[in-house]
This record gives structure tokens, C-alpha cells and sequence, in this order.
């Protein structure tokens, strides 16, 4: 499964959540984003809230949907420091349909000084 279909699956779980007519808890297993790289895991309590994890350290997170005015940003974060883990949210009402994870190169970070 793809973060994308991940992304469709949270949104339409929270919207049926919404319409109180599944017994749905809400949680989503972590899974690769690609092979070896980042892993999302999103649940949907009033939010989609996704936690992404990268050995080599996050970089960026972009999230788009497509609304009537074309696509629009759910979450467009840059992260300075490269962690190993981030936690991204937005409004359950809008269904990702794009999803951008960029990883640190291993030359990025900090060395120790000689």
C-alpha cells in the first residue's frame, strides 16, 4: 500500500467517523514510504496525525490535496536539524492525494570537530 492509498484510507475512515457510523479505531500501521527510506504511521482522532520516521533524518514534508481551485498544501514543513522523526497533521475533512517525503543525504548533519 502507498502513502498516497494510506492517505485516501485516513481521510475516508475519518469521514465516516464523522457520519458515527463505524466502530473504526482510527490507527494505521507504519509503513515504508519507499524501499529502505522514510515510514508513516497515521491515525485520525479529530486530525489526520501521520509520524514519519527516517533513519537518514527528514528534510521536508509536502501533503497536497486537489480542491474545485486546484491543489493546495495540507502540510508543507522544512526541518533544519534532519530528525529522525516528525509528526504532521491537518484537518481529517481533506484527503492528501500527494505526498513528498525527502530524506537527508548522509553528507548532511553534523560531524564531529578534529
Amino acid at each position: 500500500m502507498t502513502i498516497r492509498n494510506t492517505l485516501i484510507a485516513a481521510s475516508t475512515a475519518a469521514l465516516v467517523l464523522a457520519a458515527g457510523s463505524a466502530s473504526f479505531a482510527g490507527k494505521f500501521v507504519a509503513m515504508p514510504a519507499s524501499k529502505g527510506g522514510a515510514s508513516i504511521n497515521c491515525s485520525i482522532p479529530n486530525n489526520v496525525v501521520c509520524t514519519i520516521s527516517s533513519a537518514k533524518g527528514v528534510k521536508s514534508v509536502k501533503i497536497s490535496a486537489s480542491g474545485p481551485n486546484g491543489a493546495f498544501d495540507l502540510v508543507n514543513k522544512s526541518y533544519r536539524s534532519c530528525p529522525k522523526q516528525v509528526k504532521v497533521f491537518w484537518d481529517s475533512a481533506y484527503q492528501g492525494n500527494s505526498t513528498q517525503i525527502v530524506e537527508c543525504s548522509s553528507s548532511m548533519g553534523f560531524k564531529a570537530a578534529n
